[in-house]
């Protein structure tokens, strides 16, 4: 049982910082040329739905950043509150010239909420790129210009998501998985040349690829839209790029309860990629490093209490150089208290996996539940 238990501490650290080290080559590797990015042949669609405190904050922050590009704004009929926000907003003259409301009828029960929006975006974009932008996420405007890299290319483009600047001990919880995982996962698959699925709260692409293709309309049927168009165009041999081009997702997650569901709905969307993709590279460098301080923690457990604090020291040590490691990318400082949420996030983890495991595999997802049995949508009841 020692043996065992040091042998995963070992494991633990020496995979992290091989992650870290394969992430920054990566990342290092990128090209920053100073060229200008034409932005007005860019058109950014944002999916609209009400229900985050800060949704006003983040539409209207894009809106101040990105200046040169028109937005169309997807927002169902039924949704009081979206279009109230909306019009708030646009009473500004300079956002008004600038952004194209779209008012959606219900969706359909099979068909995925976001992708059914954005089908009817399509014979409404002019420009030759479109940005697809969650309405939680604002966008870093200073890393734009890396686009200019690809526009020659037929490539379905990533950014890359971290989570900054929540309030509450639960969003900031959420904030802790998020960051913990975000480089050294999109990164370091990307530098294995791994990279199959992507960050679906924002990438980009030709619009005319979108129409060639037909993507929504193939993959409105499928839950996890952003591992079904990633999927979908891997096939078409379009290639997936990552960049650093970085965007602030600052979910606000209310209680406990909100928090676990959430995390338990990413897992359950990660087992479903991992039936697609499942590949050596992907067990040992993402699936491996998150089982390990499960062992690690319960092995413990049965040792005794100095292996207990030993565990948990290596947990506190993961925790700093991750804090000290994404400083180095971003360039952002945290507050100092993000190394204990993440601390506590890696202690609470391996309690909503094992939950996940226990559980129905049923998510809440767009104030609806939905259970998963495949790819496809499946909604247990209309509205929760």
């Amino acid at each position: 049982m020692i043996l065992l238990y040091f042998t995963v501490l070992f494991l633990i650290t020496f995979i992290f910082f091989i992650r870290i080290l394969l992430s920054i080559k990566y990342f290092k590797n990128i090209k920053t040329d100073k060229k200008i990015l034409n932005k007005k042949k860019y058109t950014i669609v944002q999916p609209i739905l009400s229900g985050d405190p800060r949704l006003k904050e983040d539409l209207e922050t894009n809106l101040k950043n990105i200046k040169e590009m028109t937005f169309i704004w997807l927002i169902d009929k039924s949704d009081r509150e979206a279009q109230k926000i909306s019009k708030e907003i646009l009473k500004n003259k300079n956002f008004y010239e600038r952004v194209k409301i779209i008012e959606i009828d219900e969706v359909p029960q099979e068909i995925n909420p976001k992708i059914f929006k954005l089908n009817f975006a399509l014979e409404h974009i002019k420009t030759e790129y479109t940005i697809i932008l969650d309405d939680d996420v604002q966008i870093d405007s200073s890393y734009l210009s890396e686009l200019t890299n690809y526009e020659d290319k037929d490539a379905l483009i990533t950014g890359i998501p971290y989570n900054y600047g929540n309030e509450n001990i639960y969003s900031k919880l959420l904030a802790a998985f998020v960051n913990s995982n975000s480089f050294l996962t999109y990164f370091t698959m990307a530098e294995l040349k791994e990279n199959k699925s992507i960050n679906g709260m924002f990438y980009i692409l030709k619009t005319e690829i979108l129409r060639k293709y037909e993507v929504f309309e193939n993959i409105k049927f499928l839950l996890c839209d952003d591992l079904a168009l990633a999927s979908y165009l891997l096939n078409k041999n379009i290639k997936i790029i990552q960049t650093k081009i970085f965007c602030n997702v600052r979910t606000t997650i209310p209680n406990f309860k909100k928090y676990i569901l959430q995390i338990k709905r990413w897992l359950l969307f990660s087992k479903i990629y991992m039936k697609k993709n499942f590949s050596l590279k992907f067990f040992i460098f993402i699936l491996f490093p998150t089982l390990l301080p499960i062992f690690a923690l319960f092995t413990s457990i049965f040792l005794g209490k100095i292996y207990i604090i030993l565990a948990l020291f290596i947990f506190f040590l993961k925790a700093t150089i991750n804090y000290f490691y994404r400083y180095y990318i971003l360039k952002i400082k945290e507050e100092i208290s993000s190394i204990f949420y993440e601390f506590l996030n890696d202690l609470i983890l391996p309690l909503i996996f094992i939950y996940t495991l226990l559980t129905p595999a049923v998510i809440i997802w767009r104030n609806k539940k939905i259970k998963i049995i495949d790819e496809g949508i499946h909604y247990e009841h209309k509205q929760i």
